[in-house]
């Protein structure tokens, strides 16, 4: 509830749309005997604490507490106990002063260093030049998140490959594609113009690959070095085409 919350009124929504959009989200839990009261006092926290409680919201957060909340999920008497004291405490903040409306700043979105149809090199953390294609760019709140798909000079996929006693053994095969999501949270991270040589451009697939693994920008940069290394990932014949 406290991400959903801020999240809305991030992206510039107001209070009151924010109020009728999280509980819509949260169905299941509304009415709920188990789950209502943890979703209740959680968007009524959560409002508090931005200075923009709903009154009704206020209201239908006390009845719950008055009916009991959720102590009736407390196997243990002394964590029934401390359960206790904080509803009543949320309780008394609800009915008590609030605070004034806390600004909330818009998300500051991460930057994409590459559009669909590029071809790029990548600089890894040891210098040498990994060769991508930008299959797909996703529009998200948080940034545009990129379908990267690492390649040779002769445009052929590298394929993900892992030793037999690899951990990641179990969840790849010789013949997937290596291509990932980039979903990245660290502006530092993203590469900076130095670390990125646009080299062609293609026409992009209309429609994005499905079933794609994700990670960050640095991951990347430390899987396609791994798979420089690895014969096995190379392109080779069959699904792949003849080297």
């Amino acid at each position: 509830m406290c991400e959903g919350t801020i999240a809305l009124l991030e992206d510039g929504n107001a209070d009151g749309e924010a109020t009728q959009v999280v509980p819509r989200s949260f169905a299941y839990a509304v009415d709920d005997p188990d789950n209502g009261a943890c979703f209740w006092t959680g968007l009524a926290a959560t409002q508090m604490q931005l200075g923009r409680l709903d009154q009704a919201v206020r209201d239908r957060t006390i009845a719950v507490i008055d009916a009991g909340g959720d102590l009736h999920m407390w196997d243990d008497p002394g964590l029934a106990r401390k359960r206790k004291t904080a509803l009543a405490k949320l309780r008394g903040q609800l009915l008590g002063p609030q605070r004034a409306p806390v600004k909330v700043r818009p998300a500051r979105r991460v930057p994409c260093p590459v559009q669909a149809g590029d071809l790029f090199l990548l600089t890894v953390e040891d210098g040498r030049k990994a060769r991508l294609r930008c299959l797909a760019v996703m529009s998200h709140r948080m940034g545009d998140l990129p379908t990267v798909e690492m390649i040779d000079e002769r445009g052929r996929p590298y394929r993900f490959f892992y030793p037999a006693d690899d951990i990641f053994a179990t969840l790849a095969t010789g013949d997937e594609s290596a291509l990932w999501q980039i979903v990245e949270g660290r502006m530092n991270d993203v590469p900076s113009a130095e670390d990125i040589q646009v080299v062609a451009q293609q026409t992009p697939a209309q429609a994005p690959p499905e079933g794609t693994r994700s990670m960050g920008w640095r991951g990347l940069r430390i899987e396609c070095a791994r798979l420089l290394d690895e014969p096995n990932a190379l392109p080779q014949g069959g699904l792949f085409g003849a080297r």
